[in-house]
């Protein structure tokens, strides 16, 4: 899979243009790595526009992955994460029997005393689940497991060889029904 460093993005990666050549066979992927910086999620997020309108998919979802990638990436930069460190985030599109399967995943050097490893995620979403996941009325304190799942079909973990965390999310949409007219 290609990487692009969004630290030292141009003005050209965020051309439809430059963009499009990660598109092939019906499938596009690309892997962003950024330091752990508030300030690199502006340029995510721009990337992310222009791909939606390459991969056609409507502003409903275009939306939808943003505040997605949006949170992933908060959820990565945010706990305790140096700004030099490297954060990585890749994204998949597949289009085939007329769906389109789309997995996002971000892996970040969480990598403090109290960081969580993937079974420590899981137990934390079921503490989260139980206690107010149906109830929960609030925009504020959402964390990362009320927002993604309501939106996606999986939101998983997994330990990363390096010892962080990785945070992964599958949709499946059907291509007649997302995609822009355009």
């Amino acid at each position: 899979m290609e990487e692009i460093f969004i630290d030292e993005i141009s003005s050209i990666s965020l051309s439809k243009d430059y963009l499009s050549r990660f598109y092939n066979d019906d499938i596009f992927e690309l892997s962003f790595l950024f330091k752990s910086d508030f300030n690199n999620t502006k340029h995510i997020r721009d990337v992310l526009f222009v791909i939606s309108w390459i991969l056609w998919i409507d502003s409903t979802w275009k939306n939808r992955f943003v505040l997605i990638v949006d949170e992933l990436n908060n959820n990565a930069i945010e706990y305790w994460t140096k700004k030099w460190w490297l954060n990585i985030l890749r994204f998949k599109w597949k289009k085939q029997d007329g769906k389109i399967f789309i997995n996002i995943e971000v892996e970040d050097e969480w990598n403090w005393t109290k960081s969580k490893k993937a079974c420590d995620m899981e137990i934390l979403r079921n503490q989260k689940t139980e206690l107010w996941f149906n109830n929960h009325n609030s925009i504020r304190w959402r964390w990362l497991f009320l927002i993604i799942t309501k939106l996606v079909d999986k939101l998983y973990f997994k330990d990363s060889q390096k010892w962080w965390l990785i945070v992964w999310i599958d949709k499946v949409l059907d291509y007649n029904e997302t995609i822009q007219k355009k």
